[in-house]
């Protein structure tokens, strides 16, 4: 019976194991609709201005436009992974940046609305 009941407790034992690991396992979380982290306007206006001087000036890198603003590589990253975590905070940005061009390309400002220049009319010719 020394054998039996020996069987019997290991038996009982894993089988009380398993059963912790089944009852206690972590199952996936629902990913609620939790607010993303808010972006200040001052920090929006910030990125944008950093894009906007990179635009202008293409040999510009990205730690030589922020350091205007007195800030970190690392900390300018996570405004960066903030705003891109929220769509509308991109199309702002997107748009602000695409106005930025419009305004100061030579290319845009080539095609902006021609003025009619006036043109004579030919003549028409009469039979005598």
């Amino acid at each position: 019976m020394k054998a039996r009941t020996r069987f019997a407790l290991i038996l009982f034992a894993i089988a009380a194991i398993g059963l912790s690991f089944a009852a206690y396992r972590p199952w996936a979380q629902e990913v609620g609709d939790e607010e993303p982290p808010s972006v200040s306007e001052k920090d929006l206006a910030m990125y944008v201005d950093v894009y906007k001087a990179m635009q202008s000036d293409h040999d510009l890198t990205i730690e030589a436009a922020i350091q205007p603003f007195h800030l970190g590589l690392e900390e300018f990253r996570q405004i960066e992974r903030k705003i891109q975590n929220q769509p509308r905070l991109v199309d702002r940005v997107r748009e602000a940046l695409l106005e930025h061009v419009k305004a100061h390309s030579a290319f845009a400002q080539g095609l902006s609305t021609p003025t009619p220049v006036a043109t004579a009319t030919p003549k028409k010719h009469s039979k005598k």
